[in-house]
């Protein structure tokens, strides 16, 4: 009998409780939601680009990951504005927990060891990672009704731009900075962007971010090794140096940024002092059939890939089939790992690709031609026909 006693007064006070804080739901802690999962899916990228340089996965991985993160992050923006405000129904509400408490406690009670977890596989369909096609739609039907979203506008640039829409992104970036002109990170964001679509040249609108971000923040590292490949670019290589030398005293001791930059530095003074490293030569003939048949913004991808393992590229160049001047030249300043550098190979097989998308994943619609094996220490000169 004091058993059912106990149940009861643990079904009173349960009743009470429920009752109580239906009256009184808890206040707003204050987070943005949205900006908070804007920050975390930054973080994971963060961490995945880590991943990347240290050889934990290789490129496929880090594309398939990149998605998963964005089209995440594209799922929570379309959440998280959705909230529960129903107060009117709180008696209505209060009234069906007092009669549903108790059959719910008793049924818990009799049914307890036969509890089950509920299997994974029962998750909604709903949470299945989107491509990011999918996560940009949804990123822009989020700022459709937040227009005024500064970090879902970023994060917009970024996807686009990953997707191979410059133009897109270039317009996210824009939306961003009418609203926030005075953040760094955007302000570096932008410039890369716009450089890498003028062809990688340093000129109007880039270079006076690039400026203002390091007046808003002189020890910015991403700002520091932009400024730093502006002065490479005009062949101030000791004004290179001390950007990159400050950019590096200004990353946490523990960040793989690190060792990029020291390889940097050890290739600019390889440069200075004439004893450059070995490097591979590419020239690349394209039949009129095929340009007549591509866009002049399709991607032309080349690159050196190990002659066995995994296929990622050890150096690489990517630019717009139109900015093409008939050869490249890969060295290790193009390597896509700092600790595997292009000179640390022996051999290597080198590709050549056109790619509407530039994605490191090979699409369909791709061409795509692969060298003989070179070897990488005679310093080759390889002509590779598309046709």
């Amino acid at each position: 009998m004091s058993m059912f006693i106990w149940i009861g007064l643990m079904l009173v006070g349960s009743i009470a409780w429920t009752i109580w804080f239906l009256k009184n739901p808890l206040a707003d802690n204050g987070l943005d939601l949205q900006q908070s999962n804007i920050a975390l899916g930054k973080q994971k990228k963060i961490e995945l680009q880590n991943d990347l340089e240290q050889g934990l996965i290789d490129q496929e991985q880090f594309d398939q990951a990149l998605e998963d993160i964005s089209s995440t992050l594209a799922l929570e923006l379309n959440q998280a504005h959705t909230k529960i405000s129903n107060q009117s129904n709180v008696n209505i509400w209060a009234g069906v927990v007092i009669v549903l408490l108790p059959v719910f406690a008793i049924s818990v009670y009799y049914n307890l060891s036969n509890y089950t977890p509920v299997s994974q596989a029962a998750v909604s369909a709903d949470s299945q990672p989107l491509s990011l096609e999918q996560s940009a739609a949804k990123i822009k039907q989020h700022l459709d009704d937040n227009p005024g979203d500064f970090e879902a506008w970023k994060m917009l640039g970024i996807t686009y731009f990953e997707l191979g829409k410059v133009k897109l992104s270039l317009d996210a970036y824009e939306q961003a900075y009418q609203i926030n002109s005075q953040d760094p990170r955007l302000l570096v964001e932008y410039a890369s962007a716009m450089i890498s679509a003028n062809d990688d040249q340093f000129v109007g609108r880039p270079v006076k971010f690039i400026k203002q971000a390091l007046e808003l923040d002189p020890n910015a590292p991403d700002a520091l090794y932009l400024a730093g490949m502006f002065a490479a670019s005009v062949q101030d290589f000791e004004l290179a140096k001390a950007l990159w030398n400050k950019a590096l005293n200004a990353l946490p001791e523990q960040s793989s940024d690190r060792q990029a930059l020291v390889s940097i530095l050890q290739e600019l003074s390889r440069v200075e002092s004439g004893n450059i490293s070995n490097t591979v030569t590419v020239k690349v003939e394209i039949s009129d059939k095929i340009l007549a048949a591509r866009s002049a913004d399709d991607y032309l991808m080349i690159y050196a890939k190990a002659t066995q393992g995994r296929p990622m590229p050890i150096a690489i160049q990517k630019l717009p089939i139109k900015a093409f001047t008939g050869q490249i030249v890969l060295s290790d300043m193009n390597s896509v790992m700092s600790e595997k550098l292009l000179s640390q190979y022996d051999e290597a097989l080198v590709v050549v690709r056109i790619s509407t998308t530039g994605s490191a994943m090979k699409q369909a619609d791709d061409l795509q031609v692969v060298s003989e094996v070179v070897r990488i220490a005679d310093n080759p000169i390889v002509t590779l026909k598309l046709d």
